[in-house]
C-alpha cells in the first residue's frame, strides 16, 4: 500500500479552497491502494493531526513524519495548495532537491505559468491568441494614457502572481485605476492590465492520467457576478457551469488543439486546466491563464469534466498517483 501525502493549505488568499480541495482529494484517493495523509501548510508549520488529535509536525530534512517512534515516509507526495508554495514552483523545487517523488508539475512549468505575465508571453509563442495586456512593478509610474491606448476600458487589474481571482478588479473608467492598483498589489509585488474581451468564459481540463496529453472536456463558466471573481468561484449561487460547453464543434476542436498545445509545450502534468474568453463575433479563443493547481472541491470544474465524460472520479486519482510513482 502506498503512502500519500495529500498536501493543503500554503500562504496564499487561496487557503481556505486549499483546504477543501485536499479534504476532496483525500476522501477520493482509494482506501484499498493508497494510506493518505492529509498534511496541512502554514508557513513554516506543516503537520499532520493524527486520530487523537495530536499535531505531529514534518521533519523537513527528508519530509517525514515519526509518530509514537514509528517513521513514516512517503511514496508520493499530492500538492493540493493553490498559491504559494504549491503552485508557484517553490515546493516542487524543495522535493526535487531532497528526491521525494510528487504528483503534478515541475517546478519550472509551475513558476512560470504563475505568473499571468511571462505565462502570456510564452503562450504568445506558440501562436495562440491573447488579448492586449501591460506590465508593473510596485513603485512603477501609472501610465494612465498608456493603459487606455493599449487596454481601453473596460479592464482588468491584476496581480501576477496569484490565483482565484484574488487581487482582479475590473476597472471601468480611469479614476478606478488608483484603487485597483492598490487592491492588486496587495498580494503580489507586480500586476497586470489586461484589455477585456467580451464573450464566453471556457474552461478546458487537460491530463495524462489517461496516457498521452488529452482534453477531459470543455466547461462554460457562466458568472451571477459582474466577471468570475472569487466569490462566484467558490459559492454555488455564484456561477453556473454548463458541461460540456455547448460551442460549435469547429470551436471546440480549436479550443482542445490549443489547449493541449500549451500542455505539451509549457511541460505541464498530471491534471492542469487551460481557460480561455471565446470572442464569437471574430471566432478566437483568447487564453486567459494556466492553472496548474486547479480547484477540485465538490464545487469545482474538474470533478464535473471527469464526471461528464462519464469517467469515475476515483479511478481518475487513482490514475494520477500510479503515473506520478511510476
Amino acid at each position: 500500500m502506498y503512502r500519500i501525502a495529500v498536501i493543503a493549505g500554503g500562504d496564499s488568499g487561496e487557503y481556505e479552497v486549499s483546504l477543501k480541495t485536499g479534504d476532496n482529494i483525500f476522501n477520493q484517493l482509494d482506501k484499498t491502494l493508497f494510506e493518505p495523509y492529509l498534511i496541512h501548510f502554514k508557513g513554516n508549520d506543516w503537520h499532520y493531526t493524527t486520530p487523537d488529535g495530536r499535531a505531529v509536525q514534518i521533519d523537513k530534512n527528508d519530509f517525514s513524519l515519526t509518530i509514537d517512534g514509528r517513521k513514516i515516509v512517503f511514496d508520493l507526495a499530492f500538492i493540493a495548495i493553490h498559491g504559494t508554495p504549491g503552485e508557484n514552483g517553490k515546493l516542487q523545487s524543495y522535493f526535487e532537491m531532497i528526491g521525494q517523488k510528487y504528483a503534478g508539475c515541475t517546478s519550472f512549468p509551475s513558476a512560470l505559468t504563475f505568473n499571468k505575465f511571462y505565462c502570456n508571453l510564452a503562450v504568445a509563442q506558440l501562436g495562440v491568441p491573447i488579448a492586449p495586456s501591460l506590465h508593473f512593478y510596485a513603485g512603477d509610474p501609472m501610465d494612465i494614457g498608456r493603459i487606455e491606448e493599449v487596454c481601453g476600458y473596460p479592464c482588468f487589474v491584476k496581480s501576477c502572481n496569484s490565483g482565484s481571482s484574488v487581487g482582479v478588479t475590473k476597472v471601468h473608467c480611469r479614476e478606478e485605476l488608483t484603487q485597483a492598483f492598490k487592491e492588486a498589489l496587495k498580494y503580489d509585488n507586480q500586476l497586470i492590465v489586461e484589455k477585456m474581451i467580451h464573450g464566453r468564459e471556457l474552461a478546458c481540463g487537460v491530463t495524462t492520467a489517461y496516457g498521452g496529453v488529452q482534453m477531459v472536456a470543455i466547461t462554460e463558466i457562466i458568472a451571477h457576478n459582474e466577471f468570475y471573481d472569487y466569490d462566484a468561484k467558490y459559492t454555488d449561487v455564484g456561477h453556473s457551469l454548463v458541461t460540456p460547453a455547448e460551442i460549435a464543434p469547429d470551436m471546440q476542436q480549436l479550443v482542445k488543439q490549443y489547449a493541449e498545445l500549451v500542455f505539451r509545450q509549457l511541460d505541464c502534468k498530471g491534471i492542469v486546466r487551460v481557460d480561455f474568453i471565446l470572442d464569437e463575433e471574430a471566432g478566437i479563443p483568447y487564453f486567459l491563464e494556466v492553472n496548474t493547481i486547479p480547484g477540485q472541491t465538490a464545487l469545482s470544474i474538474i470533478p464535473a469534466q471527469v464526471k461528464s465524460r462519464g469517467l469515475d472520479v476515483k479511478q481518475f486519482y487513482t490514475n494520477l498517483v500510479m503515473e506520478s510513482l511510476a
